[in-house]
């Protein structure tokens, strides 16, 4: 299937109000247009229309022509003659007023008596040059002769200096007043009506705004012409006068007779606009309250012209098809959204990846070390906006909620947000902040396949297997992630509903996984634990009586004896059968648990008759199993035998009684104290002794072997000691 591909928006005025009116504007146009048509203008007028960059100004004066063009198609003798300015493709040249003199050049009739004078008498004040503003006037008068007559040569060389004097010089010379005058007249008595619509003027440079405005003020004001002009307000000002205090409005009143200020569009229309362009992205983000958090503080705040909704929509188009499904859509909205919006909110959340993770100076900090930046952020945040920012930061980082908003309590819970990959996961940010999936997290197009074939063992196997040798950049086992991600799913109130043969896939490569020596890392589970809780959370999400049931069947048909062992104990110690530091909630219930005792004690003898039970990697679970189910003498006749025979064997049978130190360059093992009875610990301090002259033992089998050794004669020695205090009292 070919991949969808998303339109980019362009930030182009509409032309059409009978099919592009997509914000209401159009009924606001066909009234200015309206009084346009119904007015006369014996001395031109001069209407301003007032909005903010990006607000529609350019559509509204585009519907206002087209309501003006539609007049004229159905009339013949009330035309308006058109004259669209566009000062800022002339801008910088100087030529401002002789393009625009030019230009209506162009849109004026037949010849009208006088303009030969009119003509002589502004080459007459040039004295032979092509220099001053009267040679712009004069162009006026080539509406007499489109061919440019006797005044071509010199109307085809214009504006070679400054508008500001040559307006002055105009004004200054009598004749060309008078000769201006007699034009007025002219065009006057011709009837003809003109509309000048000139767009964008607050794009100019300050100096092209003085210079246009002075040019509608002092010479433009021609006889049944009306201007159109569109700005925004506080910046003409602001080229006028150089403030934005009382001053500017008083000049500009000069010379804007009417002015309007553009409607606001309804926010309503523009979020509707917005989901419109985006919603390949929206369509699938769930109705919850965090969304309505994210639209309340963040889009609804970003959202109040036309121009943001293009921005907005262009630059989640740019980033989705790089980011699919490996970052949450409402986020990935959110993040666009701080970027183009709230700049300094976005720079700040970039910079303190370390704060939001806890990771680095943070790992271990208080929140007096947090302190300093989250000060730092809000004195970034605009004046009345502190609130709803610090809202939204808490909305997409719910771990951070505690010192952004001095909350008790998560918004969220962090496997929530993994498992939806929100920029809070530490997948779904480094995603976002590389514009590609982090090449440290796994996939989660592969997450969303592997929960969507559940019911399919190939897959599920083949793909598991996948990863059991693969790390990221920090040597970290990929492995574990992966089955940490899917833990996730079978947690919280949308929980995914577990198979069977994801349960056999499980128990099936429990060895494999278990027997494999992982680097472990201090704020990492090890796979082994991840697939421990991955296991127990499959059959919470059963429920006691359905879980009882699938275990049963998986102990009966597939599984290893190690396998079968770590499940086993764990489903005791939550029963209380076994002593553990943790009682988690049991997800199955005590009949079942003795159900399976059986099951597994056969496997057990089964395993130790054929020589296969020595192949497990650890008997620490295998042992407490067995003593439990079928007494002591077998499991301590099994060990004792095993211990003297193989260095191997006594090191599977340590790594079950030792400690070990995790984050540091070698592991260093110590003992953990007296085991269960099955352990002949004289017998195992001898073969430990015997094995310790093995000159083919690894570094790490003597490190094993040697913390047996003195961790026994520890406790010999500390018992001894314990006994002699005892008799001395008595």
């Amino acid at each position: 299937m070919a991949k969808e591909r998303y339109k980019l928006g362009e930030d182009i005025p509409k032309e059409n109000p009978w099919r592009d009116d997509r914000l209401g504007a159009a009924p606001f146009a066909k009234r200015i247009a309206a009084t346009i048509l119904s007015i006369d203008a014996p001395n031109g007028y001069v209407i301003g229309l007032h909005g903010k960059w990006g607000s529609g100004k350019s559509s509204v004066l585009n519907f206002v022509l087209a309501v003006v063009n539609k007049h004229n198609q159905e009339t013949e003798t009330d035309q308006i003659t058109h004259i669209d300015f566009r000062p800022w493709l002339v801008s910088g040249h100087q030529d401002l007023i002789v393009a625009f003199f030019k230009i209506l050049s162009e849109a004026l009739g037949p010849k009208e008596k006088g303009v030969e004078g009119f003509l002589k008498r502004s080459a007459k004040a040039l004295d032979g040059t092509t220099d001053s503003l009267v040679n712009a006037a004069a162009t006026v008068a080539l509406t007499v002769d489109p061919t440019g007559g006797s005044v071509s040569g010199f109307a085809g060389d214009l504006a070679k200096k400054g508008v500001k004097s040559l307006i002055g010089r105009f004004l200054e010379d009598p004749s060309l007043q008078a000769a201006y005058e007699r034009l007025k007249a002219e065009l006057k008595a011709s009837k003809r009506r003109f509309l000048v619509t000139v767009d964008d003027i607050d794009r100019l440079e300050p100096g092209d705004i003085r210079s246009i405005m002075q040019m509608v003020k002092s010479i433009g004001k021609l006889p049944n012409v009306v201007y159109l002009l569109s700005y925004d307000r506080d910046l003409v000002w602001h080229a006028l006068d150089g403030t934005l205090d009382r001053i500017g409005p008083r000049y500009a009143e000069k010379i804007v007779q009417q002015e309007l200020e553009l409607p606001t569009p309804k926010q309503n229309a523009l979020l509707s606009l917005l989901d419109q362009e985006i919603g390949f992205l929206t369509d699938a983000i769930p109705d919850e309250t965090r969304w309505h958090y994210i639209i309340r503080d963040g889009i609804q705040r970003w959202i109040k012209t036309p121009r943001d909704v293009v921005r907005l929509a262009n630059a989640v188009k740019f980033a989705w098809p790089g980011l699919e499904n490996e970052i949450d859509r409402a986020d990935l909205l959110a993040m666009e959204g701080l970027r183009l919006f709230d700049t300094a909110v976005f720079n700040w959340v970039r910079e303190n990846r370390d704060l939001l993770f806890s990771e680095g100076r943070f790992a271990f900090a208080d929140a007096n070390a947090r302190t300093p930046l989250v000060d730092q952020l809000k004195r970034r945040l605009k004046d009345g906006e502190e609130a709803q920012v610090l809202h939204l930061l808490s909305t997409l980082f719910p771990q951070g909620s505690k010192w952004l908003e001095d909350v008790d309590f998560d918004r969220e819970g962090f496997f929530e947000v993994d498992k939806r990959r929100g920029i809070a996961s530490q997948a779904g940010y480094d995603s976002y902040f590389g514009l590609h999936p982090s090449t440290d997290a796994i996939s989660k197009t592969l997450i969303d396949e592997i929960m969507a074939r559940l019911g399919d063992y190939n897959f599920l196997s083949s793909t598991i297997r996948t990863y059991l040798d693969r790390f990221n950049s920090r040597r970290e086992s990929m492995l574990g992630n992966l089955l940490e991600q899917l833990r996730f799913h079978f947690r919280g109130p949308q929980m995914a509903d577990p198979t069977p043969e994801f349960l056999r896939v499980l128990m099936d490569m429990g060895e494999a996984i278990i027997q494999r020596d992982f680097p472990r890392h201090m704020f990492e589970l090890a796979p082994d634990a991840q697939l421990a809780f991955l296991v127990r959370s499959v059959l919470a999400a059963w429920g006691p009586a359905e879980a009882g049931k699938q275990l049963q069947d998986a102990f009966m048909t597939s599984g290893t004896v190690s396998m079968l062992a770590d499940v086993y104990v764990d489903r005791g110690r939550e029963l209380g059968v076994f002593e553990s530091t943790s009682r988690e909630r049991p997800v199955i219930e005590m009949e079942t648990f003795d159900a399976l005792g059986p099951v597994l004690l056969r496997k057990i003898e089964d395993a130790a008759r054929n020589n296969s039970l020595a192949d497990a990697p650890f008997f620490f679970d295998i042992v407490r199993a067995w003593v439990h189910l079928g007494g002591a003498d077998e499991a301590k006749a099994w060990l004792s035998n095993g211990i003297g025979a193989q260095p191997e064997f006594l090191t599977k049978v340590g790594r079950g009684l030792v400690n070990y130190s995790v984050g540091t360059a070698t592991r260093e093992y110590t003992f953990r104290g007296r085991p269960d009875a099955a352990y002949d610990l004289a017998k195992i301090a001898t073969a430990a002794d015997a094995h310790l002259l093995n000159p083919a033992l690894s570094d790490d089998q003597r490190k094993v072997i040697d913390a047996l050794k003195r961790g026994i004669s520890e406790l010999d020695a500390s018992e001894d000691a314990a006994r002699e205090i005892d008799a001395e009292s008595l």
